[in-house]
């Protein structure tokens, strides 16, 4: 089972990661763990207005959801998105977020 990482006591202690995996638009900083998958959501003020970085949030929940029953379950990450990444279609988001847990499950 799949969850969102929700509180600030949490995302502290994703850090230091053990590595991150990039793609164009976002970067993960991933830790290894026992249990379920656990995913966090940063969106910097760089993305854009808070309309934006909210629909961009919503965005990566879908695909979350979606994608949940899929992802592997040893790994807490919190995903980064970077600028340019407000720009990105529904596809492009999903194929973006996809070859992001493509290469961390290859590493």
């Amino acid at each position: 089972m799949a969850r969102l990482i929700t509180r600030h006591s949490e995302y502290v202690s994703l850090y230091p990661p053990h590595f991150y995996v990039r793609s164009d638009h976002f970067v993960a900083a991933v830790q290894s763990a026992e249990g379920e998958f656990a995913l966090g959501i940063t969106i910097s003020k760089k993305i854009g207005n808070a309309c934006r970085r909210n629909k961009l949030k919503r965005c990566i929940k879908a695909w979350f959801r979606m994608a949940g029953p899929v992802l592997p379950q040893c790994f807490k990450l919190n995903l980064i998105a970077r600028p340019g990444a407000a720009e990105l279609s529904w596809p492009q988001i999903c194929l973006q977020l996809d070859q992001l847990i493509h290469k961390l499950v290859s590493r």
